[in-house]
């Protein structure tokens, strides 16, 4: 015990169960009022970058195809609204989905609106890939407390035979996360998906961060369809 005290880096504790951990972890996550978040995505062939900005309830991120160079599309959540706009319009779509859930449950919004987010499962790592770790039945193992992922030290978690993630005991989230799953498109196939930690920033973020660029206005589906209507009219 001494020696933990004095050498931090060089013990490791042990939790009995992934459940225990999470609930640890959780506390990690709540000691920070901000995450500043870069990943990748890699899904078959395809590769998505992610810059990410998560503050309380509201978080907004951006997607690249060119490793974060540019950044085609950007979806939030402003706390009010859950937005998707591409680089240069001058609308903000608002998802149809929030009036789906308007009279749903606090913990059914959230969880809603969060798997709107490409890097939720870095956050969520218990259940981040909700769709899936629904039909999980197996009890999760940690499989090796003393890995390395991103150049990240984190625990190795297996969820499944089809998944497991990669958790950082320093910022509470998953560095690493993969996941198999049918294949959509090639029926009998699978197909793997996984999501890797870049950066990680816990600074706090200007509030500022959350609001629309300059000269963008929020449009909802309906207002959207008037306008298309009107177009075809003229």
């Amino acid at each position: 015990a001494l020696a933990c005290l004095l050498v931090l880096t060089g013990c490791t504790k042990n939790y009995k169960t992934v459940d225990e951990y999470s609930n640890a972890m959780k506390i990690v996550k709540d000691g920070n009022s901000s995450y500043t978040i870069e990943a990748k995505q890699n899904v078959g062939n395809i590769e998505l970058y992610y810059k990410s900005y998560i503050k309380g309830d509201k978080w907004k991120t951006e997607t690249s195809m060119n490793g974060g160079s540019s950044y085609m599309s950007t979806t939030q959540y402003d706390g009010v609204d859950l937005l998707t706009y591409s680089q240069g319009s001058p609308y903000a779509m608002i998802n149809p989905a929030m009036d789906m859930i308007k009279d749903e449950d606090s913990e059914t919004k959230s969880m809603t609106i969060n798997s709107q987010n490409p890097v939720y499962p870095l956050l969520n790592w218990k259940n981040g890939f909700n769709i899936f770790s629904m039909t999980e039945t197996e009890t999760p193992v940690f499989l090796n407390n003393k890995d390395n992922k991103n150049g990240f030290e984190c625990r190795l978690i297996k969820f499944s035979d089809e998944r497991e993630a990669c958790i950082s005991d320093k910022y509470g989230i998953a560095v690493y996360q993969k996941i198999i799953a049918d294949d959509i498109k090639h029926p009998g196939q699978k197909q793997k998906t996984t999501i890797n930690l870049v950066k990680i920033n816990t600074s706090d973020i200007d509030d500022s961060t959350f609001e629309l660029p300059s000269g963008v206005k929020k449009m909802d589906m309906n207002a959207m369809l008037d306008n298309i209507s009107k177009m075809f009219k003229n």
